[in-house]
């Protein structure tokens, strides 16, 4: 009589051996001892899971909405007090690069403000801006001023002349409750 059953060694992807196979055994299986543990499972989140971690993102997001957006309206004031510190050191350094007399005009209505000076040869009173309009586009940002001309002459210095006010500035950025004033003292210099 024949024997008509095979052993074969079944061996793991590190060479050992992992055990013996029959194919003479009835409803032995050739897979592997790793194939055989895994299980048949689907992976991945319930809807309740995804529904309750929803939900807890929702309750944090709206206690931390009002100091975020109390945070965004101080930093949108802060940054205009900023832009309007750099012009009108912008307007004070024009006015010494050039010579000439440097104009830092304040349009509190429309919430803009712009340095220009004669930056032709000849001074011949070719008035050009000064890198760019400083036009504040924040929606609820109000701009407050008690001057609209600042000049500066040759030296950096504050200048009456003509239509050019006297350098002792106040301007408040306000945005909802938070206010912001830059002053600037009788000699120029930027108080905050």
């Amino acid at each position: 009589m024949t024997d008509d059953t095979s052993e074969s060694v079944v061996t793991s992807s590190f060479g050992d051996q992992a055990g013996r196979v029959s194919s003479g055994d009835r409803g032995a299986s050739t897979r592997g001892p790793a194939q055989v543990l895994k299980r048949d499972r689907r992976r991945g989140f319930t809807l309740l899971e995804v529904i309750i971690v929803l939900s807890l993102l929702a309750v944090i997001a709206a206690m931390g909405a009002p100091t975020l957006s109390a945070a965004l309206r101080r930093r949108a004031s802060e940054s205009a007090v900023d832009q309007f510190a750099t012009a009108h050191s912008l307007a004070r350094a024009t006015a010494i690069r050039y010579g000439r007399v440097a104009q830092l005009h304040i349009d509190a209505s429309t919430n803009r403000f712009w340095v220009d000076a004669d930056t032709s040869a000849g001074g011949v009173g070719q008035r050009a801006t000064i890198w760019y309009m400083r036009d504040l586009t924040e929606p609820e940002l109000v701009m407050k001023s008690n001057r609209s001309l600042l000049c500066f002459d040759a030296r950096g210095m504050p200048l009456v002349l003509g239509e050019c006010e006297p350098g002792d500035a106040m301007v408040v950025f306000s945005i909802g409750d938070e206010a912001d004033t830059v002053s600037t003292a009788a000699l120029g210099k930027i108080l905050r």
